[in-house]
């Protein structure tokens, strides 16, 4: 049980950014990258698999960046 439980946690597990930019939040989605990260105009960019995309703080519906990137890893589909 314990194994199953790193499994998934390796596979769905979000971390703050460890590199330069501290404004970042990332998971592993299908074995990529899922990252939003803030941008000093108040923006932010969603990046996954070589594709980003700009979003407004609205477009977060009220969920934290973190709480952001954690449901998209968790979703089956990404609307890029």
């Amino acid at each position: 049980m314990i194994s199953a439980i790193l499994v998934a946690t390796l596979f769905t597990g979000c971390s703050k950014d460890d590199g330069s930019n501290k404004n970042c939040d990332s998971c592993q989605r299908q074995g990529k990258k899922l990252e939003i990260c803030k941008k000093e105009n108040g923006t932010y960019t969603l990046t996954h698999d070589g594709e980003s995309e700009t979003i407004t703080e609205s477009q977060l519906e009220g969920f934290t960046p973190k709480e952001f990137v954690e449901i998209l890893c968790a979703t089956e589909q990404l609307v890029f």
